[in-house]
């Protein structure tokens, strides 16, 4: 066989989502997600940011683009965001949504130092899902925390 018949003439084509946030709304929000997973393992997260805004405007109710803003975000240490993409994906998922969704905003919660918040939230997911382990840990915790703050008590002088 000579060294010509041997080379392929059509090259192998990878897909390599390498659109931009201003191209975003000519692909599906799976799409859409790819790219942002390309542009995070290709380290340039202000285009994934950027996607995921726009991801997020052209389909909110998404769970890829949720999914996705939530993790870029949690990576940005953009709790807010964070937050606001992991309470809209558990309203989506409603009864499906999982354990490690709870998880992360529970985790989110008190990255934001909102521990009250994140002690409601961890016991509703306990209840979900008891087995799991990293949610057990974090209801515990949050107990405990709950627990040591002195609790102010005001009266009210009744005047007669």
């Amino acid at each position: 066989m000579s060294r010509v018949a041997a080379r392929s003439p059509v090259k192998p084509v990878t897909f390599q989502p390498m659109f931009m946030a201003e191209d975003a709304d000519r692909f599906s929000a799976s799409e859409v997600r790819q790219a942002i997973a390309y542009w995070v393992a290709q380290d340039k997260l202000d285009v994934a940011d950027a996607l995921v805004a726009a991801g997020v405007a052209m389909y909110p109710n998404s769970e890829d683009i949720l999914v996705m803003g939530a993790l870029v975000a949690e990576v940005n240490q953009d709790w807010a965001q964070a937050q606001d993409c992991l309470e809209k994906l558990i309203a989506v998922q409603g009864a499906a949504v999982s354990a490690e969704c709870w998880y992360h905003l529970v985790r989110v919660l008190r990255c934001r130092s909102a521990y009250f918040q994140a002690f409601i939230k961890a016991g509703i997911a306990v209840k979900a899902f008891p087995e799991h382990e990293g949610l057990r840990q974090a209801h515990a915790e949050l107990t405990q925390l709950m627990e040591s703050v002195p609790v102010q008590v005001t009266t009210e002088a009744h005047v007669g």
